[in-house]
């Protein structure tokens, strides 16, 4: 079944291409003013925490230890922040720590450093404002790419809580639209659990192509899935598929969860994805129409 969608709004998104050109350009700014930082965090479990308030120092760090980089760019500056404090917990420093990455943490505040890197346009996804945002340093395709932003300015659909700073450490390594869509699925108030199995990369180049598919014939729909659905299940089980789209001209994060709840409206596809799957991919694709279409594949 595929769901249809009265279209109507205004706003913008990121190409992959944006957002590799924003980390090239960002590492190449002067740095700013130190700011003193604790010492590193550790735990015995194979990853770490630093926080680092010097953002090219941060960069160098993330690099050195190829690690993820997070950076809160916070509004009224460091001090008393609710995203801040909540990064200070110890059970969220030990959330990151124990996903065996090395993680940094850059705080800035919005007047100084955090104006800079939010006028940039590969972040217009922060919508101008503060927010945070996670630079993959790790080994692999996503290297010294954005794979994460979520802007603290409310938009029409997705509204920030310190709280999704926690499902930043657990996120799969993938694109920040593959990242975005599985974050959106995550914060679904029914907890949905189909990205509760393993994240396949094959799954999710899967389904970028059909979400590209999608946007570059503007149309929705589950165009070749008989022809499609036989390579991909190639003898490990079922494959099912949901697809949805955006209104039109919305952002990256508000598009994630507009298409999250158009598939809550579908008996067929929530069964899919609140479903526990054993493997699963996810992403989203902007068409020239300004509508985002989105795909999530599964395997039992």
């Amino acid at each position: 079944m595929v769901i249809r969608r009265v279209r109507s709004l205004l706003g913008a998104a990121l190409t992959a291409g944006i957002v590799a050109a924003l980390v090239l350009e960002l590492c190449t700014r002067a740095a700013p003013a130190a700011t003193p930082a604790p010492p590193s965090l550790a735990t015995p479990r194979g990853g770490s925490v630093q926080r680092i308030d010097d953002y090219a120092a941060a960069l160098e760090a993330a690099r050195a230890a190829q690690g993820m980089l997070l950076v809160s760019v916070e509004p009224g500056g460091t001090a008393d922040d609710p995203a801040g404090a909540r990064l200070a917990r110890p059970d969220v420093q030990d959330r990151f720590a124990a996903s065996g990455t090395p993680w940094v943490v850059c705080r800035v505040g919005m007047e100084a450093t955090g104006a800079t890197l939010t006028a940039d346009p590969g972040l217009a996804e922060m919508r101008r404002g503060p927010g945070v945002f996670v630079v993959d340093h790790t080994p692999g395709p996503y290297a010294g790419r954005i794979v994460s932003i979520l802007p603290r300015t409310p938009g029409k659909f997705y509204s920030f809580s310190p709280a999704h700073i926690d499902e930043l450490a657990t996120l799969p390594q993938a694109s920040l639209t593959q990242r975005s869509l599985i974050l959106a699925v995550r914060l679904h108030p029914e907890g949905p659990r189909s990205t509760g199995g393993f994240c396949d990369p094959a799954l999710c180049s899967e389904a970028e192509a059909h979400s590209q598919h999608q946007a570059n014939i503007r149309r929705q729909g589950h165009h070749g899935w008989e022809t499609r659905s036989r390579r991909i299940a190639a003898g490990r089980g079922g494959a099912s598929e949901v697809c949805a789209e955006s209104w039109e001209n919305q952002d990256l994060l508000d598009s994630c969860v507009d298409c999250v709840a158009s598939w809550r409206q579908s008996t067929g596809h929530w069964n899919a994805v609140k479903s526990l799957q054993a493997a699963y991919g996810y992403d989203i694709r902007r068409g020239s129409n300004g509508i985002w279409y989105a795909t999530g594949i599964f395997l039992k």
